[in-house]
């Protein structure tokens, strides 16, 4: 059985936070507000980051030519554009079979993008997950330092508590199967917890929750904006560890809407001990609820009631712990209003 890691499980609270959102067809912002901590009992808040930064380009694919390459039409861009090391872009899918799906770009010519399908495990091959004449936007790409700050004095400014390492610093943590990727800011860039290197430009990918440690009495007030989807969304979900997956829209959903128990091979069972599970955070018992679904509905650990309506807040992400099949599957979320 997948157990989480020990750093989770340990976590003696978990605060949750105050959500104001305005929202039209085309752009809106979140602005959330980080609860106060201390250094002996820290905050802990769980984000997504359901807006997308404004497309650069949309287009369509003209031919799949390889297994991580396509090229699109209309394209007249410059070699190299999108694969700035301090400007990282993806290629949004907005139609076809994958609509939803986000892919890395490493390598552009005039026309032509090369994708990374590592953050992508359920695809291996472009030339079986596309097609010619599905939809592409190239986008920026979420990072560190375009979500919080790359500074004290940029826009946005860092609003953390910084520290010369992470023991005295606001965290961010970022988990990767079983493991936890601590971030911190010391004051003049991002850095990672036994790292000397600059974490400004670490992407954090549409389909990512991230925690969040805060450390004092402050409550900082975090704003992001973008554009809102108005397509279908997926999410890959890994077949060993833990998942800690996004509402991928800007809208409070149902437990059951986000359809994880229509996930190939996910297991159904009559307690949580024998069923795949999720965890969601719960600010009113600062704990997480362990929710399994029996075959007809979802349930939570120590509870005989309904499920199905329990909210997953927008701005937040789940823990999917998969305890049966190991095999990699996508999650498909399906588009919760009219665009």
């Amino acid at each position: 059985m997948n157990k989480l890691p020990l750093s989770l499980l340990v976590l003696s609270a978990l605060a949750g936070f105050a959500q104001a959102q305005v929202m039209t067809t085309a752009v809106g912002f979140n602005t959330v507000q980080i609860p106060a901590g201390s250094v002996a009992s820290p905050s802990y808040t769980t984000l997504s980051f359901p807006l997308n930064a404004a497309a650069q380009f949309t287009g369509t694919i003209a031919s799949v030519d390889s297994a991580t390459s396509f090229t699109m039409s209309g394209a007249a861009w410059t070699a190299s554009q999108f694969v700035s090391a301090s400007a990282p872009c993806l290629a949004k899918i907005t139609s076809g079979t994958n609509v939803g799906r986000f892919f890395l770009i490493t390598a552009n010519t005039t026309s032509q993008l090369t994708v990374d399908l590592g953050a992508t495990p359920t695809i291996t091959d472009l030339t079986t997950a596309l097609s010619v004449g599905d939809s592409v936007q190239v986008l920026p790409a979420n990072t560190l330092g375009t979500l919080f700050g790359t500074s004290l004095v940029s826009t946005p400014a860092v609003q953390f508590v910084t520290g010369s390492s992470a023991a005295n610093a606001d965290n961010v943590w970022i988990l990767s199967g079983q493991t936890w990727s601590i971030y911190y800011h010391n004051g003049t860039n991002w850095k990672k917890s036994g790292s000397f290197a600059n974490q400004n430009n670490t992407i954090i990918f549409p389909d990512e929750g991230v925690l969040v440690v805060h450390i004092d009495s402050t409550t900082p007030s975090l704003t992001f904006t973008g554009t809102v989807p108005v397509t279908n969304e997926k999410s890959d979900i890994s077949g060993s560890g833990s998942t800690f997956v996004a509402n991928r829209f800007p809208v409070d959903q149902q437990l059951v809407n986000l359809g994880i128990q229509s996930l190939s091979g996910w297991v159904a069972a009559s307690s949580a001990a024998s069923a795949d599970n999720v965890w969601a955070w719960n600010p009113s018992t600062l704990g997480w609820d362990t929710f399994y679904y029996n075959g007809t509905n979802w349930k939570k650990s120590g509870s005989f009631a309904n499920q199905n309506s329990t909210i997953i807040p927008a701005g937040t992400a789940v823990i999917i712990i998969k305890n049966g099949s190991s095999s990699n599957v996508t999650l498909a979320q399906t588009l919760p209003y009219t665009p």
